[in-house]
């Protein structure tokens, strides 16, 4: 039952720590654990106080061992796999580099347990459009396969950290990513293997991921928004949403919720709304309405109208893909 895995999960986190504590011991450094879910990411101040305690304990030279919270968390709140959480906090922390651990040497377009033909992925330039097969099962060792950790290096590219991908086994492999670079410029000097792992690049950023839309990138999102070509460029062009591009709105959501902004059957973005799902589909309906029978001028006038109620900010929406994908030059 779910309340003795909690007990359970009680029990075994001390003994955990306690690994932690004399393998680092062993070296002299000292460690210190965090229990997380959900839950502590859907407050804006306490996620920062989470980010600021991690900061400090690493200015302290300590290690925080970082866990979601087995013993009290329920479905809803759970993080549902290691790799998110590990994405996340990475984007939290605007860390330099996020290595996820399995138990293959790389990412291949398949299975190659069971496809001869599978290919090893080394460098992936555009982690957002990856389409590999990740039907089959994994090891069973963790709470995630290869689907989650692909989605975790999606979202560690968003916000611009560099993620690795390397075979548990050889944690040593890491050595590979820093002597290549950690960047999109390519090798750091010429003649530089390629890292031994797959490399999923960083998204080209024309300034820093602010600390908001890191926080929105961590929320979890059950609706979405479907946007038109002419709305999904301006957000490219770092324009706020509005109604007047809106196509359907999918799910129901409340005001200053996280949604997720789609086009062309992808998500392209997350934001944070300014009305509820009722709202914005009255909007968008009223507009329809009105645009039918109304003259180009009159149509205009009341397009230029309705973008004064923006459906999300500018500040408060974070592109998921490439702005160069989307038809924009920066």
């Amino acid at each position: 039952s779910i309340r003795t895995k909690q007990a359970v999960a009680a029990a075994g986190q001390s003994h955990l720590v306690r690994i932690y504590e004399d393998l680092f011991g062993a070296i002299d450094i000292q460690v210190a654990q965090l229990l997380i879910n959900q839950s502590d990411f859907l407050d804006q101040e306490h996620w920062t106080s989470i980010k600021t305690t991690i900061n400090e304990c690493l200015a302290l030279g300590v290690v925080p061992i970082i866990n979601e919270n087995d013993s009290t968390n329920t479905a809803e709140m759970r993080f549902g796999d290691n790799d998110n959480l590990a994405a996340l906090t990475a984007v939290q922390l605007e860390a330099d580099a996020l290595f996820l651990c399995t138990d293959v040497d790389y990412l291949y377009t398949a299975n190659p347990r069971t496809d001869p033909n599978a290919k090893a992925l080394r460098i992936v330039d555009e982690p957002w459009a990856l389409q590999v097969d990740t039907s089959e099962e994994g090891s069973g060792m963790g709470t995630g396969g290869m689907a989650t950790k692909i989605l975790a290096a999606r979202t560690a590219s968003t916000a611009g950290v560099p993620c690795g991908l390397i075979n548990g086994q050889h944690p040593e492999r890491v050595l590979s990513f820093l002597a290549y670079g950690l960047d999109r410029e390519g090798p750091r000097n010429p003649g530089t293997p390629e890292p031994n792992g797959t490399f999923f690049l960083p998204m080209p950023q024309d300034g820093s991921v602010s600390d908001n839309r890191r926080w929105i990138l961590s929320l979890p999102t059950t609706a979405a928004i479907v946007i038109d070509d002419h709305c999904a460029r301006a957000l490219a062009g770092k324009k706020s949403l509005e109604p007047t591009g809106i196509e359907k709105v999918h799910g129901t959501f409340e005001k200053n919720e996280c949604v997720k902004l789609m086009h062309n059957g992808s998500e392209i973005g997350r934001g944070l709304v300014n009305f509820t799902s009722e709202e914005l589909e009255e909007l968008c309906s009223a507009q329809a309405d009105s645009n039918s029978d109304l003259d180009d001028e009159q149509s205009s006038d009341l397009s230029r109208s309705s973008s004064m109620l923006m459906a999300c900010d500018h500040d408060n929406v974070i592109l998921t893909v490439d702005a160069k994908s989307l038809g924009v030059v920066y």
